[in-house]
């Protein structure tokens, strides 16, 4: 016999949560018996089934149709926040508690489904989903470089708000580390932090991947949670958004603007509270004259701009990044590496470092696997940086002679203080170089071109 709620876990096998309503829904207790995470509700005994699970409706609740229907279900796939960490899928088995003719309320025994999130795409576009527990924070950001502490500096006052981060800068810069900081020093902090590789989006699945999918919506669908959804109260990062199908940049627009969608075939509106960050690997203004971003969308996702400048602009911080790499794999690789020679670092200082960080970091790794003393010499580190000695003129570095974007650049900071001198305003000066004004302070900014023109 059953004489306290504490007791009807006892008769069941696995389960994970268990919990009861009245006949109106709301929860009168609540129980998780696995303890799999943090909840975001702590105790959410008083709360409405639809309250805890906002993205849930009358139609798509277990509790509310038994209520409804007054009929068991058993075993429903479901997709719930219960955890900050993660939405859980678990198999719903809800019964109805009836009094005469009357249902007075409602069981739910719930079963956590071990079904990894890699499943959770059609394919394995899921690799750039992201959920580390380890997030970088601003003291990971290694510099001694003014842009770059002006960067740090404008990573903490982003994250002191919610408003989207749009992160500009060269492959191997650092983008992503900026995000997990901004995240990490947010009040977003202990909640999900999603990464997901634009460029991996097909256009035919992109909806569903970032809104969920209803089942029956087309054939083989089921009720699933999209990346808005799992990111609810944490943090979105669109990687390389700049690669995203234009149209699919049309519906992502629409919830960045209102703060809800719906599931794809669904007619029910689910809101979310997400935090997004975009990065994009070339100059924003040159991707919407591209057409390879809606300039809507840019405005929009663009409201913190952040420009991460290249190792080659920021080369005072390569002995700091040296040291820490090798302090790193001296503690992965079990090696007492002191540093490099006299000869290395004038060479790692002339190369141009056109992976940037990323480059430099695998530089090192390399360097460890073929160091045989205690500082990493000429003869640990591959030809192409040997290539670049000055004392040797048969050697040409040629990723600095034929750096297309450097030489670009060069040319169009010649041009800008040309038509400089010869304008009395910002505004004429951009008409003289045929661009516009926006476009023109965007470059004055990241090059870092003083003027007095207004």
């Amino acid at each position: 016999m059953i004489n306290r709620y504490e007791d009807i876990p006892k008769l069941f096998k696995n389960i994970d949560f268990f919990l009861i309503t009245d006949k109106n829904g709301y929860i009168t207790y609540y129980e998780v018996i696995n303890n799999l995470g943090s909840r975001i509700v702590k105790n959410p005994v008083g709360m409405h089934i639809l309250e805890l699970h906002q993205h849930l409706t009358p139609e798509t609740s277990t509790i509310m149709r038994a209520l409804k229907l007054k009929e068991p279900i058993i075993n429903e796939k479901q997709y719930l926040n219960i955890f900050k960490e993660r939405t859980v899928t678990i198999l719903a088995t809800t019964l109805p508690l009836i009094s005469g003719d009357d249902v007075i309320g409602t069981i739910e025994i719930d079963r956590y489904l071990d079904e990894d999130l890699a499943q959770y795409e059609e394919e394995d576009f899921n690799n750039n989903i992201n959920q580390n527990n380890y997030f970088f924070t601003i003291d990971d950001i290694i510099t001694n470089n003014p842009t770059m502490i002006e960067v740090k500096n404008q990573t903490l006052k982003a994250a002191k708000t919610s408003s989207p981060v749009m992160i500009y800068g060269e492959t191997g810069t650092g983008k992503e580390l900026i995000a997990q900081a901004i995240h990490n020093h947010s009040f977003r902090k202990d909640n999900p932090f999603i990464v997901q590789n634009c460029a991996s989006i097909p256009s035919s699945l992109g909806e569903s991947i970032l809104f969920g999918t209803t089942k029956g919506s087309f054939t083989g669908a089921e009720n699933k949670a999209g990346l808005f959804e799992i990111a609810n109260g944490g943090t979105l990062v669109l990687d390389e958004l700049n690669s995203m199908d234009i149209a699919l940049q049309s519906k992502l627009l629409r919830v960045t603007e209102n703060g809800h969608f719906r599931r794809l075939g669904g007619k029910n509106i689910i809101n979310v509270d997400v935090r997004l960050i975009s990065t994009i690997n070339e100059d924003p203004y040159l991707l919407i004259e591209s057409n390879k971003i809606r300039k809507d969308l840019f405005y929009r996702l663009g409201v913190v701009l952040i420009y991460l400048p290249p190792l080659r602009d920021r080369k005072d911080d390569i002995p700091l990044l040296i040291d820490s790499f090798i302090n790193e794999y001296n503690k992965k690789m079990q090696k007492k590496i002191k540093g490099i020679s006299k000869e290395v670092k004038e060479l790692v200082m002339d190369y141009n470092w056109p992976g940037n960080v990323r480059e430099l970091k695998n530089f090192i790794e390399g360097a460890f696997n073929f160091a045989e003393k205690d500082i990493i010499d000429r003869d640990s580190i591959p030809y192409h940086i040997i290539s670049i000695d000055k004392n040797n003129n048969s050697n040409i570095d040629i990723e600095s002679k034929f750096d297309l974007n450097e030489a670009l650049k060069e040319q169009e900071i010649k041009y800008i203080k040309l038509a400089l001198e010869k304008s009395k305003t910002i505004t004429d000066a951009a008409k003289l170089l045929k661009i516009s004004r926006q476009l023109l302070k965007y470059k004055l900014d990241s090059y870092g071109i003083e003027t007095n023109h207004n």
